[in-house]
């Protein structure tokens, strides 16, 4: 399978998941209606949804895009280690990190400038945040970094 296949079939994948994920992500901020302004019933509900999946596609394209474009890899995969806390440390420094053929682990660039540029996106169309919006899109990005070290963990450890 060549490379941009591989990419390709992550990208289909991740955004299969990211679409379910972004949809239960809408239910939980329609029951607790956040925000407030975009009210509830389908109507609301389809407001949360559009800027999750917003966030998730934008996350995702500049992630994918700059990956194939800098060569680097887009999954983590599973370390070599077997000890607990080798395992733990692959897992949160591929949040972060690309681990490279050649044994080396650069800044994972892709990986943060997406999180943050999708984080940055979705802050400019959500009401209620004001001035806050650069504070908001920090930690919504940092927050989308974090959920990225927990799925590593469990692709770390479901063997």
């Amino acid at each position: 399978v060549s490379d941009s296949a591989t990419r390709l079939t992550r990208l289909g994948r991740d955004l299969a998941y990211g679409t379910l994920e972004g949809a239960a992500f809408a239910g939980l901020a329609q029951w607790e209606n956040s925000p407030p302004e975009w009210g509830t019933g389908w109507t609301g509900y389809g407001k949360r949804l559009a800027s999750n999946l917003g966030e998730f596609y934008i996350q995702e394209g500049v992630t994918e895009g700059l990956a194939a474009a800098m060569n680097r890899p887009v999954d983590v995969g599973r370390g070599r280690g077997r000890e607990t806390g080798e395992r733990v440390r692959w897992a949160l420094r591929g949040a972060i990190t690309d681990p490279m053929p050649d044994g080396t682990h650069p800044l994972a660039i892709p990986r943060i400038v997406g999180a943050y540029a999708g984080s940055f996106a979705q802050a400019t169309w959500m009401p209620g945040h004001g001035s806050s919006r650069a504070r908001v899109a920090l930690l919504n990005g940092t927050e989308s970094l974090a959920i990225g070290a927990l799925i590593n963990m469990y692709h770390e450890f479901r063997h």
